[in-house]
């Protein structure tokens, strides 16, 4: 019982630590000199997922979206979350009426804004297919060895000698 406990308390650890991001970070925006920064500071794009621990499911497919984008492509946006029950600055700024509400700002202005979308499992692709995103990264698979480049000896352990 305390081995599966042990492994299962490991498990969630490495979900945890494993579950960063690669290119970049999510953080949180928590008042308005903070946002007013980031905004003239940025030189890539900036994007705003505004949540509220009231929204849900819709909150969390957007959440889960978000960090596979900027996993993928945070060195080209820098996304941030606005928690709208603490930071009604943004809320007032930009007219959120419905969340989740995700912003893509550009130069300080807005470049894109998704509100309403009746699935937000295509966020993701929605994002990637968008103009914040000049070139998608070649995700394709490495070309296989041409059968003349192919040396079947290469790499591989010495023969085992009688007795081992």
């Amino acid at each position: 019982m305390e081995k599966r406990l042990l492994y299962g308390l490991v498990v969630m650890l490495m979900y945890l630590v494993g579950g960063g991001y690669s290119q970049g970070v999510v953080e949180w925006i928590r008042d308005k000199a903070e946002w007013e920064e980031i905004l003239v500071k940025t030189e890539i794009h900036i994007g705003v997922m505004v949540t509220s621990p009231l929204c849900g499911a819709p909150c969390d497919i957007v959440n889960d979206q978000v960090a596979r984008f900027v996993e993928t492509y945070g060195d080209r946006i820098k996304f941030y979350k606005v928690n709208i029950l603490e930071t009604l600055f943004f809320a007032l700024d930009y007219k959120i009426l419905i969340v989740p509400t995700v912003i893509i700002f550009k130069d300080g202005t807005i470049n894109l804004r998704f509100e309403s979308l009746s699935d937000w499992s295509l966020f993701y692709e929605l994002l990637v297919n968008s103009s914040i995103i000049d070139f998608p990264p070649d995700l394709s698979p490495a070309p296989a060895l041409a059968p003349s480049e192919f040396d079947p000896d290469a790499d591989l352990p010495p023969p085992l000698q009688s007795g081992e």
